[in-house]
This record gives structure tokens, C-alpha cells and sequence, in this order.
């Protein structure tokens, strides 16, 4: 357990409202979910000791619960690495017992990479934003999890910020305006891109910057298991709501990332020319896709669940996968124009 409590100290001033309560309990605010949205004084995270030695954290507003290495992998996952390698070098015995494969994998894993200071660092995550900030408003209004709390970005000034991360990509810095930010992140969580979602209902609503050009408009790519089935959606809020997707941020689709696991998810839209005109090219290049039933109303993910149409999203796509002759029957009972 002293192992564990060295790391819990490393990482202490990483925590807001950390304190030690007793001699093996410690009291903080949960870095996972935020903790209250009401109170920035309530402090509802937990690391206490387990019967069998070692500790857990716990939260008691999100109820999410990890041992202290995946919380030291969360918070940071450089101290993680040193965590596994310090672990790994304490249980060696004089005749250097045999390790393990998997103990092998973790001292030969490399590093991850990290934002240079110029990029996200300079922003505050939702997350740490007070209850009543306009974004956090913002967010709590689209109902959005609070999981992702911790990966959206606020910038109060949209321009100044693109330029400090791309310099003279705008001219000039005038009407310039606070924006959320959404980062595109690659398998290897490294930054190529971002979109700016505006707090305005008029004006332009989004704004793509891409860092490496050679890249895809692709949000969820640092998350989504591809070899399994997963969801492709149109707008990146709407994926936020279901498990294992991505979303093409740029309205066009890279066929290079789909696969035979893949589904198509587009926007309940039967009267939209468009979106019919990319249904029925997704069906024609033999592809799943989800059609809504005809009792969802709304005319994207985020919509039904702010409309209470559904809280179950992840089963309605699920109960309506369809591909081929099948899907195209569906597609045509569905289409309304």
C-alpha cells in the first residue's frame, strides 16, 4: 500500500479540494465527472483501502469506481507508466522472478503525446468551468454526459486561440467570440484538428480548423473500438450520446475508415434530398446502416433525447440495423419525398 500512497501524494495537487480525512482515506472533488454542477465546494470523491490491501476510488455522484491505477492512467498516464514500472520493480525477488507478458507490454509502452502548451492546455475544460458559466449552461442545456465534461474546451476568444495554435490562420481578431471547442484526437490521442461550436443562434454555427490537412474531419477516433461494431453519425454532439462511434465533422464521408463493422447513423431527416441521397449511396455500396422508426419524431440524436423520445439510443439503433434488400425496404417505408 505505500506504493499506492506515494502516487496518491504525487498526484494530490492534481485534485481540487484534496485533503487526507484519515490516516488511509482521501476526500476530493471527482476529476472524472466534475462533481456537483451547484457547489463548487462539494467534494465527492473517494480513495479508501480495500479489504484485500491497496485502495479504491469512488465517486459518489457519478458512481464510478476504479482502482488507483486507472485513476493515476486518467489523470495522467505518464505518472501511470512510472506507477507500473515502480510496481512491477518492487515485487522482483533477488532471483528476479519471470515477468510477465503483459508486465513486459507495459515497461516497453511508449509514452503518449501530449498537446504542445500553445494548444488545448491553454483552455479551460468544461469541466472546470463554475456551475453558472454560459458554456457549462450550455452543455448541461444540451444535456450532454457528463463524461465528456473533462474533453470539451472552452475559448473566449475563438480567432486569438486558432492563431496561437496555427499562426495567421485568421487575418484579423475582430468579431471575434467565445466558442466550445471539440478536439479531433487520433488513435494515439494526438490533436490534428478541432471544431468551434458557436454559443449564438445566429451566425456561422460551426468552424473546422485542421491542424495536419492530410487528415479526415473525424471526431471520436481516440475512443472508438473499429473492430467491433460501431456507429458512424454526422455530428460529433450526436455521437456523445452513443457507444463506440465516430462522426464525420465534415458532412463527407472517408470511406478508408469503414469496414465491415461499421453502421451508418444519419439524421432522421425522410424529407431531406440530401440525407435520402446518402442513405441510399451508403445502401448501394452494401453497407449497414440504422433507419429510425417511424415513432421518432426528432430529427437528430441530441433532439430525442431532449425531447424524452427515447433514453435508450444505443438499443434503438441496435433494433434497427439493417443492410441490402432489407435496408433498402426500410429506407423506402422511411423516405418521405
Amino acid at each position: 500500500m505505500w506504493l499506492e500512497q506515494k502516487y496518491i501524494g504525487l498526484i494530490s495537487n492534481r485534485l481540487d479540494r484534496f485533503k487526507r480525512v484519515k490516516a488511509q482515506h482521501y476526500n476530493f472533488r471527482c476529476p472524472v465527472c466534475g462533481d456537483s454542477r451547484k457547489n463548487k465546494y462539494k467534494a465527492r470523491g473517494w480513495i479508501f483501502p480495500k479489504d484485500d490491501g491497496g485502495y479504491l476510488y469512488h465517486c459518489h455522484n457519478c458512481s464510478i469506481t476504479l482502482g488507483i491505477d486507472k485513476l493515476l492512467e486518467f489523470i495522467d498516464p505518464i505518472i501511470y507508466q512510472e506507477f507500473i514500472r515502480e510496481k512491477i520493480s518492487e515485487n522482483l525477488t533477488p532471483q528476479e522472478r519471470k515477468v510477465t507478458e503483459a508486465e513486459v507490454l507495459a515497461i516497453k509502452m511508449k509514452p503518449p503525446k501530449f498537446f504542445k502548451p500553445s494548444g488545448l492546455k491553454n483552455l479551460k475544460k468544461i469541466s472546470q468551468l463554475s456551475h453558472n458559466h454560459p458554456a457549462k449552461a450550455y452543455i448541461n442545456k444540451r444535456q450532454i454526459p457528463t463524461s465528456y465534461h473533462a474533453k470539451l474546451f472552452y475559448a473566449p476568444r475563438f480567432k486569438q486561440f486558432v492563431n496561437s495554435v496555427i499562426p495567421g490562420k485568421f487575418d484579423t481578431l475582430d468579431n471575434d467570440e467565445p466558442r466550445l471547442i471539440i478536439p479531433f484526437l487520433d488513435e494515439d490521442k494526438n490533436l490534428f484538428g478541432f471544431q468551434g461550436r458557436s454559443f449564438r443562434k445566429d451566425g456561422i454555427r460551426y468552424i473546422t480548423i485542421m491542424i495536419d490537412t492530410k487528415k479526415s474531419k473525424v471526431f471520436g477516433l481516440d475512443t472508438c473500438d473499429r473492430s467491433k461494431i460501431h456507429y458512424i453519425l454526422e455530428g460529433p454532439i450526436d455521437s456523445m450520446f452513443v457507444d463506440n462511434s465516430i462522426a464525420m465533422a465534415g458532412g463527407s464521408i472517408d470511406w478508408d475508415l469503414v469496414n465491415e463493422n461499421s453502421v451508418f447513423v444519419y439524421d432522421n431527416e425522410p424529407r431531406s434530398k440530401e440525407t435520402c441521397a446518402k442513405i441510399e449511396k451508403t445502401i448501394d455500396k452494401g453497407y449497414k446502416v440504422a433507419i429510425f422508426p417511424e415513432s421518432i419524431k426528432s430529427k437528430d440524436i441530441n433532439d430525442m433525447i431532449l425531447n424524452s423520445e427515447t433514453m435508450y439510443i444505443d438499443a434503438v439503433l441496435r433494433d434497427n440495423i439493417s443492410s441490402g434488400l432489407e435496408a433498402k425496404i426500410h429506407y423506402t417505408a422511411w423516405k418521405r419525398i
